[in-house]
């Protein structure tokens, strides 16, 4: 079966293992929590010294208070990405990082620590329910073992590398459907920090994901399986509009069979901040990551 089919296939022939209930109790799950949000797309000139030649960047802004305050927030999107353009750090990516409409995403829950707000739970494109952490360092790494059984073994070499670098630094890694993730639970990061998209790209991340949280200032974790890995069709979901709880209970109850990521062992020293404990436990309950279901 192709993509597309496996994009849309239903999965209506087998009855669902019910999944965990979602948070809250309204019927609908709205962009960025409200019932009104504005979106703006700006575009920027500027010339890039090395060529001479004129280049462009756009960005998205989002806002629940104005179309001003929108229009403010995609101007600083795109001066950011034409300075990642010049500073040679965009590449290939076409600014594709700042045009990702996450702050339109459908909420489903806000998670807070001692210091405040630690991560919002969104719903993304395709239906599956991602952590967007405003401090705690995600990292997924992927690996030419894939499929949802991978070999049960060590994380690879390249990152154990970099962390015996740091070995001040606290990380749990799991297994995934295409590799690796890894999660720091003694430190906080600036997700737009240079320092931060260093170790990222050492740790092997995805450079479309490590430019993705300086654009978006946050780490994103997917957290429910891609439907069509779990044999469902994917929820119809589009940007700014809302999702309708039933639909994305009953896409949950349907992928629950599998897990999205299987907790394998702690690389570092055995702490955790106060301000990340409850976000890795919210990780670990919705990934199903202690048990010893298949990935996708």
């Amino acid at each position: 079966m192709g993509f597309i089919g496996r994009l849309f296939r239903r999965g209506d022939d087998e009855p669902p293992e019910p999944g965990l209930l979602l948070p809250g109790s309204a019927p609908r799950f709205l962009p960025a929590g409200e019932e009104r949000i504005f979106r703006e797309i700006r575009t920027l000139p500027a010339t890039d010294p090395r060529s001479g030649k004129r280049v462009f960047r756009s960005g998205v802004g989002i806002s629940t208070m104005s179309a001003a305050d929108a229009r403010q927030i995609a101007e600083e999107q795109a001066r950011r990405a034409l300075e990642d353009l010049l500073a040679g750090r965009s590449g290939a990516l076409d600014g594709y990082a700042y045009l990702a409409n996450r702050r339109a995403e459908a909420l489903v829950d806000v998670l807070r620590g001692p210091t405040g707000e630690s991560a919002r739970i969104t719903v993304n494109a395709y239906g599956s329910i991602v952590m967007n952490a405003t401090a705690a360092l995600f990292a997924d790494v992927d690996t030419e073992d894939v499929g949802p059984e991978p070999r049960a073994e060590p994380p690879p070499a390249s990152p154990l590398t970099v962390l015996a670098g740091r070995p001040d630094v606290a990380m749990r890694a799991y297994r995934t459907r295409a590799g690796w993730r890894f999660l720091c639970t003694n430190r906080i990061f600036d997700p737009a920090d240079e320092d931060t998209r260093a170790f990222l790209a050492e740790l092997g991340a995805d450079a479309k994901y490590v430019l993705l949280c300086r654009a978006q200032r946050s780490f994103r974790a997917r957290l429910t399986p891609k439907p069509w890995r779990a044999g469902q069709h994917a929820l119809p979901v589009f940007p700014a509009r809302p999702i309708a709880r039933a639909d994305l209970q009953r896409l949950v109850d349907r992928t629950w069979k599998y897990a999205t990521a299987r907790f394998v062992e702690r690389v570092g020293p055995d702490e955790t901040l106060p301000e990340v404990r409850d976000l890795v436990e919210y990780h670990d309950r919705w990934t199903q990551a202690m048990s010893t279901k298949p990935l996708a």
